[in-house]
């Protein structure tokens, strides 16, 4: 008896020895169910009310009746629809019982595992709102707008100033017979048309940068006040003649094309030579055309009297061989310089360029047909009457002349660099996403808002990316306030604004397009104000370095319209998974916190020099939980389960 109760006792032991082994030996992941995902993420926002909100576990898990409980922003309770289980227990989901209105949300799980325990934690996400308003569009795009105004400048300052040299023909004119009837003076009412084309580009750039204080800042406003000090002048000169000619309105009209060259394409290629090319250019364009008009004025006032046509005309048609040669050299030379002749026919402004030299080669065909004709004989009137078609003619190419080259210059040629955005003020927040298959890498400083868009690459990696038009749009909604974000350009794909942050969360709704690619809606939670964060990340990346073994749960997609992607598995050491991150180092150009007291630890990193954000998520013993990724490409989501874990 006594031997069997010592082999009861020993196998008892050994039972215990060996279930111990068991619990003790059991894959960390297996202690608990882990949440890995959720849609939409856990700290992020979306652009629209989700039609189900989806959470994943590491394991399957069992569902109850209160599986799944969605908060709003003041704690309420919001209708959702029973849970459901699939992927054999592994994923749950909810429907919200209507559409979810703009704010913040916590959504509270509760679960039970496969040993038998519940698991209960809760993850916020916020809803924006829909975007309104026109996109701004990026890249090689025509800025139409700006077009438009830029025309009513040029055709102003044309008429204006070529009109003064075309005003001396008839003067001269007249002086050798003053029984002609006098014309009236176009110099004042052309100024005035040139000022509300500036006065519309100004309040342009007053609606880009939010504030008239700010206008005369940069170097563009500038451009445009003096702009409009020469356009006032000449104004002034024409008022004090009483709309007479008046030879010293050529230097303040002169001002504004010395500030057009200075603001042109070709100065930002060439400093200097570009400037001056394009003012010459655009001096001798006005001249051909302001002349022009003066001249076919002329020629319809004065018809009876032919010998006074003859004498206005032969004057400009000399005046307008030199003006052309210089118009084709200074033109010849400035496309060179901006447009690769490999992108003429494939980029807009090589495609507008292809127009203007078609309507200038038109212009100068009348020219030369007018000159030939005034050549062959003036005695018949019927002669000088088709002379006078012919440069009523040339003179409606001429302005469409001027309003391609208005085109133009809001154009940005092939491989042109726009100024880019000023530096950030104060802390940044770095964050980035996937719209389609765009990637959008947004930061936000004090008063600003930087978002840059990027595609990816097809065929050779080493071969120049081709060019892309991008369109972006966008709304920001805080403290239940929702205003449109008024975009402008500062490059290919990139786009600033000024904004006002609200303390506390920030939805950032964009709508994101390229020319080539897949794009889509999406939104970003901005916290603010940001913490420096620079020292938990440092402390984060030596914690998990210092771990032996970590199992990764990551999920990695290209195009967002493709759903929620399946999670992968992976066992890694720590000091190997670390290596392969861009905060190998425990640091990064942008880095800081974004969470709210009492709450997890969360760091928004910015690599802005290769188009990456990260975003950690720091358990309570400073080890990364949860990364958000995302490059040019790609949006890769992590969570990490250590030994230790539940």
């Amino acid at each position: 008896m006594t031997a069997v109760v010592r082999v009861l006792s020993r196998a008892g032991v050994l039972v215990f020895l060996l279930l111990g082994l068991a619990v003790g030996t059991a894959a960390p992941a297996s202690a608990h169910p882990t949440l890995l995902f959720t849609d939409p993420a856990t700290d992020t926002a979306v652009p629209e009310s989700p039609p189900v909100i989806t959470l994943v576990f590491n394991e399957a898990v069992t569902i109850g009746p209160r599986t799944v409980t969605v908060l709003d922003s003041g704690g309420r309770p919001v209708p959702v629809g029973d849970a459901t289980s699939a992927r054999g227990g592994h994923v749950v989901s909810a429907r919200p019982a209507g559409v979810l209105p703009a704010g913040t949300y916590v959504v509270r799980w509760q679960v039970t595992g496969a040993d038998g325990d519940q698991v209960e934690e809760e993850f916020r996400f916020a809803v924006g709102t829909a975007i309104s308003g026109a996109g701004t569009t990026g890249g090689q795009s025509i800025a139409w707008a700006d077009a438009v105004l830029r025309w009513l400048l040029f055709a102003g300052v044309a008429v204006a100033l070529g009109g003064v040299v075309g005003e001396r023909f008839t003067a001269s004119a007249r002086a050798e017979n003053p029984r002609l009837r006098p014309l009236r003076s176009w110099v004042a009412p052309a100024t005035v048309v040139g000022l509300a084309g500036v006065t519309g580009l100004a309040a342009v750039l007053v609606a880009d940068i939010g504030a008239v204080s700010n206008l005369w800042q940069g170097r563009v406003g500038q451009l445009l006040l003096a702009e409009a000090v020469g356009l006032v002048a000449a104004l002034a000169l024409s008022a004090v003649r009483g709309g007479r000619w008046c030879g010293w309105s050529v230097l303040p009209l002169g001002l504004v094309v010395v500030a057009e060259g200075l603001r042109s394409h070709a100065n930002v290629a060439a400093p200097g030579w570009g400037a001056l090319l394009t003012g010459v250019h655009l001096a001798a364009v006005a001249v051909w055309v302001g002349a022009l008009v003066q001249v076919a004025r002329a020629a319809l006032a004065w018809r009876r009297e032919r010998a006074a046509v003859r004498w206005v005309l032969a004057g400009y048609v000399r005046l307008a061989l030199w003006v052309f040669v210089v118009v084709v050299a200074t033109g010849t030379v400035t496309a060179l310089l901006l447009v690769p002749l490999p992108t003429v026919l494939t980029t807009s402004y090589g495609q507008v360029l292809l127009i203007k030299l078609a309507l200038v080669a038109v212009a100068a065909g009348l020219a030369l047909s007018a000159r030939l004709t005034l050549r062959l004989t003036l005695r018949r009137r019927e002669r000088l009457v088709r002379v006078g078609t012919l440069a009523r003619v040339e003179s409606m190419v001429l302005v469409g002349v001027l309003a391609v080259s208005a085109v133009l210059v809001s154009t940005p040629p092939a491989g042109s660099q726009q100024p880019g955005p000023p530096p950030p003020h104060g802390p940044v927040v770095a964050l980035g996403t996937l719209a389609g298959q765009v990637g959008v890498s947004a930061q936000a400083s004090d008063g600003q808002l930087v978002v840059r868009l990027t595609t990816p690459r097809r065929g050779d990696y080493y071969a120049p990316k081709p060019t892309q038009d991008y369109t972006l749009s966008g709304q920001l909604t805080a403290q239940r306030e929702s205003r449109a974000v008024e975009f402008r350009g500062c490059g290919e794909g990139c786009f600033m604004s000024t904004v006002d942050w609200r303390d506390g969360d920030n939805v950032l709704t964009l709508q994101a397009e390229a020319s080539s690619w897949r794009g889509g809606t999406v939104s970003l939670l901005v916290p603010w104000s940001p913490q420096p964060g620079a020292e938990d990340l440092a402390r984060a990346a030596a914690a998990l370095r210092a771990v032996d073994r970590v199992t990764v749960y990551e999920a990695v997609t290209s195009d967002t319209g493709t759903g929620l992607p399946e999670p992968q598995r992976l066992d890694l050491t720590g000091e190997f998974f670390v290596s392969q991150e861009p905060y190998a180092a425990g640091t990064a150009p942008i880095a800081v916190r974004i969470s709210r007291p009492g709450q997890p630890i969360r760091l928004a990193l910015g690599y802005p020099a290769v188009f990456t954000n990260v975003q950690l998520t720091l358990d309570a013993r400073g080890r990364i939980s949860e990364e958000t990724l995302t490059d040019d490409s790609h949006l890769v989501h992590r969570r990490f389960v250590y030994p230790d874990h539940g």
